[in-house]
C-alpha cells in the first residue's frame, strides 16, 4: 500500500504552527515553559518540508528520518501522521500504526487520520483495530459512504449478519449502489436466505434492467428460495428471447421436475441430450437434476437411467455417467445394475475409492465376503491410505473367520483413523470371538472414552460382559441405556434380556427374549437364550423345544446339539 503526502498538509502544518506564533506574542516569558521557541519551529517546518518531497519522490527512508527530526523540536499530529504513511508504504506497520495512533490522539476530529490508520491496520491484519477505526468514524460522520463501506467489508469476512446490517444502511442512507447490493445477494446467499437474496439482485436489475444474465441470476435466485412461480415467469421471458439457450432450457426442466410437470421438463431436456454439440457437464448437469429427485419420486428412475445411458453411450470413456448409473442401480435394488456399473467406474477412475466402496457394498448386503475381499484388495493396490476400504476389508475378513487377516487389516485402518469407533468396535468383536477379555475390555473402554453415549457400544460391551458373566451390574446399566436409546432394536433387547438372565430374573429375561422374537428378530441366538431362560425357570420341554428351533437355524452348531442331547444347559 502507497501512501501519497497531500501538499495541502504542509500549509496545515505552517498554520498550526502560526497560530502558535501568535498565541506566544501574548503570553508572558515565565508561562512559556512548554511552547517551542519561533527556532525551533523553523527548524520543525525545514524538516517537515524536507520529509514531504523524500516522501513525493518515493524516498522514504529519508522521509521518515526528516519528520523524526522534526518531532525533536515539535510534538506534531501532522508530523505523526506523515511517519505512519511512510512507515506504511515501507510495510513496517507496527511502526506505522504507532504513530497513527499519537496522530489521532493529537487530533482525535480529523476524520483523515483515522481513515489511514484503518487502511495500515487492514494491511497488518489487525482487523479488529480497523474496524474500531471505521466505526468510530461512521458515529463522527454518517455522510462518509468511504466509511460505511470500509467497515462493511471488515464485518464480511467474520460477521455476515453485521455486514449486512451496514450494507442496509449505506442503502438507506445513500440509495442503491451497485456493489453493495451485489455483496448484500451474496451474503444473503451464503446465509440461506435466499429470498432476500433475490430481492437484493431485482433492485440491481432495476438499475439495469437490460442485463439478461442478472435476470438470470434473479431466476435462479428465486428458485433457490423455492419462489418457482415467479422464476418460472422470468426464465419463459428469457427462453422467449433467446429460445437457443441452454441454460435457460435447463433451469425450467428443474422448475418443471419440483412441480412434477414431467411431460414438460421431458420437452425442455430432449434437445439437449440428443445435441451432440452440447458439452458432457451440460448433460450430466441434467442428469443430475432427475437423480436429486429420486428420493422424493421413485418413479423418475427409468428415466434418470435414460438419460445416463444416452450420456455414457455418447462418451463411453468418462466414469461419471456409469457412477450415476451404479447409485440408481443401489436406489432401485438392481444389483446388477450397481455392480456392472460402479465396476466400470474402478476401471476408468481406479483412484476413486468411494467406486470400490460402493462395489463392495453390493456384494457386502449379499454377505458375499469372497468377492467384498476380491474387490477391496484390489482397492487397497490403488488407494492403500482409504480407511473405508481398510475397514470394510478388516469387516470382511473378520466375517469369513480370517482372523489374523481381520485383527492385521483393522489395526492399520485405526492408525489411519485412530478415533473411528465402528472401527475400535468391529476389533473388539474379533478379539471378543478370541477370548481375549483383556484386549475386548480395553478396545471397548476406549470406545466409550470416545462416544460414552454411543449406544451400539453400551450394547455390545454389555453384551460382552453378559456372556462372560462379569460386571453384573455395569452390564445392566449400559444395556437400559441401549434399549432406551432404541426401544425397538431386537438386538438390544436380547442383551437385556439376557443381563436379566446372568442377574437371575428369569421372567424379566423372558419378557425381553420373547418381546425380540416377536418384534421379528428370530434368529437362532435368541431361540437358544430362550430355551436358556426355559430350562432355569424348570420348564425342561419349553427348554428343549427352543434349543430344536434354534438348531433348524444352526445346524452346524455342535455345542447346540450336545445340549439338546444332554437334556440340561
Amino acid at each position: 500500500m502507497t501512501f501519497r503526502f497531500p501538499s495541502v498538509l504542509i500549509l496545515g502544518f505552517v498554520l498550526i504552527q502560526g497560530c502558535s506564533s501568535t498565541k506566544e506574542s501574548g503570553v508572558e516569558d515565565s508561562q512559556q515553559t512548554a511552547a517551542v521557541d519561533k527556532a525551533s519551529r523553523n527548524a520543525a517546518l525545514q524538516h517537515f518540508v524536507d520529509g514531504s518531497v523524500a516522501e513525493m519522490k518515493g524516498d522514504y527512508a529519508n522521509a521518515i528520518l526528516d519528520y523524526q527530526d522534526a518531532l525533536r523540536y515539535d510534538k506534531n499530529d501532522a508530523v505523526y501522521f506523515a511517519l505512519a504513511k511512510c512507515y506504511a508504504a515501507l510495510q513496517k506497520h507496527s511502526l506505522a500504526i504507532e504513530a497513527g495512533n499519537e496522530a489521532v490522539r493529537l487530533a482525535p476530529d480529523n476524520l483523515e487520520y483515522r481513515k489511514t490508520l484503518a487502511e495500515i491496520c487492514v494491511a497488518a491484519f489487525q482487523i479488529d483495530a480497523a474496524t474500531q477505526h471505521y466505526e468510530e468514524i461512521v458515529k463522527r460522520d454518517s455522510t462518509s459512504l468511504e466509511a460505511y463501506y470500509g467497515l462493511a467489508n471488515l464485518y464480511a469476512g467474520r460477521k455476515p449478519l453485521k455486514a449486512l446490517e451496514t450494507y442496509y444502511k449505506i442503502i438507506d442512507r445513500f440509495g442503491p449502489e451497485w456493489n453493495v447490493l451485489l455483496q448484500i445477494a451474496e451474503l444473503e446467499n451464503s446465509l440461506g436466505q435466499f429470498g432476500k437474496a433475490a430481492a437484493a439482485l431485482q433492485q440491481l436489475l432495476e438499475i439495469d434492467p437490460g442485463n439478461l444474465e442478472l435476470r438470470h441470476s434473479v431466476a435462479q435466485a428465486y428458485i433457490r428460495a423455492e419462489n418457482y412461480d415467479t422464476a418460472l415467469v422470468i426464465l419463459k421471458d428469457l427462453r422467449s428471447m433467446r429460445p437457443d439457450n441452454l441454460a435457460y432450457a435447463a433451469d425450467l426442466a428443474g422448475i418443471y421436475l419440483h412441480q412434477k410437470e414431467y411431460t414438460k421438463a421431458a420437452s425442455e431436456i430432449e434437445p439437449i441430450i440428443a445435441n451432440d454439440s452440447v458439452g458432457l457437464d451440460v448433460k450430466l448437469r441434467l442428469g443430475e437434476m432427475y437423480f436429486a429427485r429420486l428420493e422424493q419420486d421413485s418413479t423418475l428412475a427409468p428415466v434418470a437411467r435414460d438419460v445416463f445411458e444416452r450420456i455414457h453411450a455418447s462418451h463411453p470413456e468418462d466414469w461419471r455417467p456409469y457412477w450415476f448409473l451404479g447409485a440408481i442401480g443401489a436406489i432401485t435394488n438392481n444389483d446388477s445394475l450397481s455392480e456392472s456399473n460402479f465396476r466400470k467406474v474402478t476401471e476408468l477412475a481406479a483412484w476413486n475409492a468411494d467406486a470400490w466402496v460402493y462395489l463392495s457394498s453390493v456384494f457386502m448386503e449379499q454377505n458375499n465376503y469372497t468377492e467384498v475381499i476380491t474387490v477391496l484388495e484390489s482397492a487397497l493396490r490403488v488407494v492403500p491410505d482409504d480407511f473405508r476400504v481398510t475397514f470394510l476389508l478388516g469387516v470382511a475378513y473378520s466375517r469369513s473367520e480370517r482372523t489374523s487377516d481381520a485383527i492385521r487389516t483393522l489395526e492399520i485402518a485405526r492408525k489411519i483413523n485412530p478415533k473411528d469407533v465402528n472401527c475400535i468396535m468391529q476389533l473388539a468383536l474379533v478379539y471378543d470371538g478370541l477370548k481375549n477379555s483383556e484386549e475386548t475390555d480395553k478396545l471397548y473402554e476406549e470406545a466409550l472414552a470416545l462416544e460414552p453415549e454411543n449406544h451400539l457400544v453400551l450394547n455390545n460391551y454389555s453384551y460382552s460382559l453378559a456372556e462372560r458373566n462379569m460386571q453384573i451390574e455395569r452390564a445392566f446399566e449400559m444395556a437400559q441405556k441401549a434399549v432406551k436409546a432404541q426401544p425397538e432394536n431386537t438386538s438390544y433387547l436380547d442383551t437385556i434380556g439376557w443381563v436379566y438372565f446372568r442377574m437371575g430374573e428369569y421372567e424379566r429375561a423372558e419378557q425381553y427374549v420373547r418381546q425380540a422374537i416377536e418384534k421379528g428378530g428370530a434368529n437362532a441366538i435368541l431361540y437358544e437364550h430362550l430355551g436358556d431362560i426355559y430350562f432355569m425357570m424348570k420348564d425342561r420341554d419349553r427348554a428343549l423345544e427352543q434349543w430344536n428351533l434354534a438348531l433348524k437355524l444352526d445346524a452346524s452348531n455342535s455345542a447346540l446339539k450336545e445340549k439338546i442331547q444332554r437334556g440340561t444347559l
